[in-house]
């Protein structure tokens, strides 16, 4: 069985359309205007922004850690 790789744009419109739709069901439920839902995905939204952040560094110092370590093995070891 082979399994294909959804392309990343429709992946990316597929989970939009899911936020957009909760978002919808959540404003529904609640009966909170617009304005109110600006304000509560502002916040979601930079908390967001801040785990990116934090997903960014962390993959750095990863890669940081690898280089570090193919440049001790590549060194060639000094007689004394």
């Amino acid at each position: 069985m082979s399994e294909t790789a959804i392309p990343l744009v429709l992946v990316i419109e597929d989970a939009k359309n899911v936020l957009m739709n909760t978002v919808v069901t959540v404003k529904e439920q609640t009966g909170l205007p617009s304005s109110i839902l600006d304000g509560i995905l502002s916040g979601i939204l930079a908390d967001l922004r801040k785990d990116s952040c934090s997903e960014i560094s962390l993959a750095a110092a990863r890669e940081r850690q690898e280089l570090m370590k193919k440049d001790a093995k590549s060194e060639p070891k000094k007689e004394e």
